[in-house]
């Protein structure tokens, strides 16, 4: 039988330690139906699975001793950077679980000139993303980046000087995508970059202003095919190309 995988908080160091994870151990009591002796996976995003007995199930906590470590082999054949204009909440979240599931690293909500005036609870997103790296196998979880405005962060060196230094713009009408990684350096083993951000607009697309801000910045655009795509299936589809 498939055992349930949890993602932990802290990192795990000892054969046995405690899980203090109020809403982990409520989902393990009253979903999962958990017990003593009961086995689950857990992870810290170290790209280890950690195969763990419950040695200790309370109301608030729990005690679990590590049983079996396996390296995890969710290794993204890139280092992708998904910068993304706001749009509607529920489309934003669709975004970040699945960009999570195809294994993508960072995740930017970018503020455009046409970007939903919508609130993005941040909370919420790293739950979503959470959720989807326990689901997919994957070892991590990626990081999901504060609000940017557009311009800001095309100036910004902190925190985004980690920032691959290849970066890329969609934009309809432009090169084929395709086209534009046949001449790009590719790693050896894989056949693929190993470090790229792709900036996706907003529903409305990018205004003229972004635009010239993109050419200033020296960002090539490029183009899924000549499909109007929205923002989410942009993505998906992007990180699909890209990682898998």
């Amino acid at each position: 039988m498939r055992l349930h995988r949890f993602y932990v908080d802290k990192p795990i160091t000892d054969e046995t330690f405690d899980v203090n994870d109020r809403d982990l151990i409520a989902q393990w009591r009253s979903v999962f139906r958990y017990n003593v002796g009961s086995q689950v996976v857990l992870f810290d995003g170290s790209g280890v699975d950690y195969l763990c007995m419950i040695t200790s199930l309370r109301n608030l906590g729990a005690t679990v001793s590590i049983i079996k470590k396996t390296k995890n082999d969710f290794v993204p054949s890139c280092e992708l950077w998904l910068c993304v204009g706001i749009i509607k909440k529920d489309n934003f979240e669709l975004v970040v679980e699945k960009a999570t599931e195809l294994g993508v690293l960072h995740i930017v909500p970018i503020l455009c000139d046409r970007s939903e005036k919508k609130n993005i609870n941040m909370e919420r997103l790293q739950k979503i993303a959470i959720e989807s790296s326990e689901q997919s196998g994957r070892g991590d979880v990626p990081v999901i980046h504060e609000i940017i405005n557009l311009s800001m962060l095309l100036m910004s060196k902190s925190p985004f000087d980690i920032m691959p230094k290849e970066k890329i713009v969609l934009q309809l009408n432009s090169r084929y995508i395709g086209d534009f990684l046949e001449k790009q350096p590719l790693e050896a083993s894989s056949g693929r970059m190993t470090k790229l951000a792709v900036f996706i607009g907003p529903e409305g697309g990018w205004s003229d202003n972004e635009l010239k801000d993109f050419a200033l910045h020296n960002i090539p655009s490029v183009s899924l095919g000549h499909q109007i795509l929205r923002t989410e299936t942009a993505s998906i589809a992007v990180s699909s190309l890209l990682l898998l």
